[in-house]
Parts: structure tokens; C-alpha cells; sequence
């Protein structure tokens, strides 16, 4: 795609939003430079001429563009709750935080191997909504509410970044099979790298919704940084390894790839079954605990397992690797892969911020995805009272226009690390559902959950 040709992209896009929109607003600058970064990569690369350093390499690019793919998601979601909810303060705070999501992703994109000035103008529509959103969360901090034109506009920019979710999510997918960033990024064409080129195709329009994906309450639920839940000796790369293999019974080779430091100290691996399915998987260097697996299943929408014994392996798993008393409490299938959240529970309340999730190809009966981040961050003995209401007794404040389909009892993590004990209500509202969280003391509105829609499923895991 020529650089004329992704202008026009994006200007076609723009003509849909309101001139308002883009007055006072300044376009970021985190593009430029980056082609001064590429060619350093380069050189670091024949410099180093080292396959360990490649890999390192492309574990960073690789997580920017995970970041990425996380920002742009949730500021989708987060726009579907503005419009869902009722209550301006909510709205206030979900405003902001598209406006630091906004951030983040300019960030995330100035971190990868793009070059100079081609995506000015992507760089510029994710500005102008930050810029939108923090103007509108200022103004209901000055009493005012959202207008019916204020509303407009933010479906619209929920259409439009639906749009760049969908496209980048097929982007991911592409990279999952044996794509390298790093390589691309060194193959030039013309003025561009390959991995430019290929990058900037995340902007076409009339993207269609084939498949629904849920991604279940709470899925990123990380109060902080400090790491809490890690129990055990600290082990080698090679008493890690046999872990591995204790977890995965049909295991036929496993490729020590290096050590990653970051939230937690890690051994990462290669892991090829018997299924000739290749895995990474992440293990805590603290208790040898399996942190994270991410793979593609068959894909060939057989079902050889019932989706009861697929939980039942979801839970094996998760006790192999030191999950405590853990129950399922979501799932979903799609085709021939089903995902499962698995939570512990305290007094029959569900410990959201302690959430597991897994990904099990029903084709081959094996863990293909994997992420207990939140559990070992967050897991610490808690003392929840019992709750005397019940959530009958604030149904009454939830939106006048919403079917509840289901209610429970959670433990639900909120901002600034709170934790908070909510009635938990499954709604639906204009063909799309919702959870609500209210408050079990005093019945207010904590926070907003949207059921997310997308073709790739490589953000659950």
C-alpha cells in the first residue's frame, strides 16, 4: 500500500466525524525518529550477530504490538459502556481513561520498527480522540451531561475504532504464524519496511463482525505491579522445564528460548506436542509456575472432547500450577476452541481480581492458551463478610431499558486497587450484553462491563 493510498484511507474516515472534533487538537509526534531506530536495530543486529539477541528483539516488538492491540480494544469497549450507562460520573471516568488508552497507544506505536511519518495520520485520529474524550470528561466535571450530539459523535468513534480493532486483530493473528517483526522491519521497499507496509493495512473500512467473542468479567484485572501471589524455591531453566512437562502429558520437545524480567522473572520456552502444535509458554523462575501459554489450535472444528471435559482439563491445569480452589465461571466456545475463566471463591463471592483464563483446542483435548498473570499478582488470604442484601434489592437501580439475565455475588476490581463486593447483573440491551456492577452495601454503580466482539480470539489469551 502506497502512502498516498493510506492518506486516503484515513481522510475517508474522517469525513464522518464533526469538524469540532479535530479544532485545538495537536497531532502527536511519537512517529518521528522511528526510522533512526530501525536502522539502529540493524545495526545491533549484525553487530551482535546473535540469535539470543534477535529473539529478545522480537519479544519487544511483539509486546508493543500487544499493547497496542489492548489499548485499541479497550477504548472500544470502553465507548460501548459510555453509551450503555446512565450515570455521568461513570461516564466521566470512562472518558478519561480513553484518553490515557489513547496515550498508551501512540506510545506503543512510536516503540515499533515503523517508518518515518507513515502513520501521521493514524497517530493523528487516535490524538484527536484522546483529546476529544479528556474535553468531554472535563465538561461533566463542569456540571454539564453528554448531548445527543456528544453521543453521536461517540458512536461514531466507536464505529471507527471497531473498524482499526478488527483489522489489527487480523494483523495479530498473521504475526502468530511464524511472522517476525524484526525481520520485516530490516526488508525495505522503496521509502518503506515491509513491516510499514504491512502494518498500515489495519485501516480499511467496511469491516464486517463474522464471529462473537466474549472475554468474560474482569479478564485484565491487575490492581499493581507488585507480585503477591508467588509461592516456592526459585528454580533453574531446567527444573522449569520438567514442570512443563508434568503439565503437558502429551509434550514431545521442549526449546529452552530465554529469561524474560518484568513483572515476574521467567524461563520461556518453546513446547512442540504430539499434535506437532508449537506453544510459548512463560514460567515464574519463583515456584516454577507456568505464567502464560499462547498457541493456535487445530483449527479444524472438531470436537473430540465433551465441554465438560474440557473444564474439567481447564482445572486440572490450573491446579497443576498452584492455583488454589479454583472453579469455572465463564465460558465460551468458538469452532473448535473453547475459553474458560476459572476464579477462586470466598463465602460463594468470586474472586474476580484472582481470575484465570484458558483457551482448550477441543480438537486435540491440550492447552493452547493460558494466563494466570492476575492470580499471582493479586492471590493473598482475604477475610470477605457475609453479605446481608441481596441483589433483588438494587435492581431497581439499574437502567430502566435492560433485561437481567443473571445475578451473583463477586468480589470486583475496581480503580485506584480497590476492592469491591458487587451484585453482579448479566444484561442485554439493544442485541448486546452487558454486565453491571452495583455496590452490595449501598447499590451504587461501580463499573460497566461490555461483551466484546471480535474475529481474533488471540486477545483472550
Amino acid at each position: 500500500m502506497k502512502d498516498n493510498d493510506v492518506l486516503n484511507i484515513e481522510k475517508k474516515r474522517q469525513k464522518s466525524f464533526p469538524k469540532s472534533l479535530v479544532i485545538g487538537l495537536s497531532i502527536a509526534v511519537g512517529v518521528l525518529g522511528l526510522s533512526t531506530i530501525g536502522f539502529g536495530i540493524a545495526y545491533g543486529c549484525m553487530a551482535q550477530s546473535s540469535k539470543d539477541y534477535a529473539i529478545q528483539l522480537e519479544n519487544v516488538y511483539q509486546k508493543n504490538l500487544y499493547d497496542l492491540v489492548e489499548s485499541i480494544n479497550n477504548t472500544e469497549t470502553k465507548l460501548s459502556k459510555i453509551l450503555a450507562s446512565n450515570s455521568s460520573t461513570y461516564q466521566k471516568k470512562m472518558l478519561s481513561e480513553i484518553a490515557q488508552n489513547s496515550e498508551l497507544a501512540e506510545n506503543s506505536i512510536a516503540s515499533l520498527p515503523i517508518s518515518q511519518n507513515s502513520l501521521a495520520d493514524s497517530v493523528k485520529f487516535i490524538n484527536q480522540m484522546g483529546g476529544y474524550t479528556q474535553t468531554l470528561a472535563d465538561q461533566i466535571s463542569q456540571g454539564k451531561s453528554l448531548s445527543s450530539k456528544d453521543l453521536d459523535t461517540l458512536k461514531k468513534l466507536r464505529q471507527s475504532v471497531g473498524d482499526i480493532k478488527q483489522q489489527i486483530n487480523k494483523f495479530v493473528k498473521k504475526v502468530q504464524k511464524n511472522y517476525s517483526i524484526l525481520q520485516q522491519s530490516l526488508n525495505l521497499d522503496g521509502d518503506f519496511n515491509n513491516f510499514t507496509i504491512e502494518f498500515s493495512k489495519i485501516k480499511g473500512e467496511g469491516v464486517d463482525y463474522p464471529v462473537m467473542i466474549y472475554d468474560g468479567p474482569f479478564s485484565d484485572s491487575t490492581l499493581d505491579k507488585t507480585v503477591k501471589g508467588l509461592k516456592g524455591e526459585t528454580l533453574d531453566k531446567n527444573q522449569c522445564s520438567k514442570e512443563i512437562e508434568k503439565c503437558f502429558k502429551n509434550c514431545a520437545k521442549i526449546e529452552y528460548s530465554g529469561e524474560i524480567d518484568s513483572r515476574f522473572q521467567t524461563y520461556t520456552y518453546h513446547l512442540t506436542n504430539s499434535d506437532s502444535q508449537v506453544l510459548f509458554v512463560q514460567v515464574s523462575k519463583v515456584g516454577g509456575h507456568i505464567i502464560t501459554v499462547s498457541g493456535q489450535g487445530s483449527q479444524s472444528g472438531e470436537k473430540n472432547i465433551s465441554v465438560d471435559d474440557a473444564k474439567n482439563i481447564a482445572i486440572d491445569f490450573a491446579l497443576q500450577n498452584g492455583v488454589e480452589n479454583p472453579q469455572i465461571v465463564w465460558t465460551q466456545t468458538v469452532e473448535s476452541d473453547i475459553y474458560l475463566n476459572i476464579a477462586p471463591t470466598e463465602n460463594s463471592i468470586i474472586l474476580y481480581p484472582d481470575l484465570v483464563k484458558v483457551k482448550i483446542d477441543m480438537a486435540s483435548g491440550t492447552v493452547i492458551g493460558y494466563d494466570a498473570t492476575n492470580y499471582f499478582i493479586n492471590h493473598i488470604p482475604r477475610a470477605l463478610n457475609k453479605v446481608s442484601r441481596s441483589a433483588n434489592d438494587f435492581k431497581a437501580n439499574l437502567p430502566k431499558d435492560v433485561k437481567v439475565k443473571s445475578q451473583r455475588l463477586v468480589l470486583a476490581p475496581l480503580d485506584y486497587g480497590r476492592e469491591v463486593v458487587c451484585f453482579e447483573y448479566a444484561c442485554e440491551k439493544d442485541g448486546a450484553e452487558y454486565y453491571f456492577y452495583l455496590n452490595a452495601d449501598n447499590g451504587r454503580e461501580e463499573n460497566v462491563l461490555k461483551v466484546i466482539h471480535t474475529e481474533d480470539s488471540s486477545k483472550l489469551m
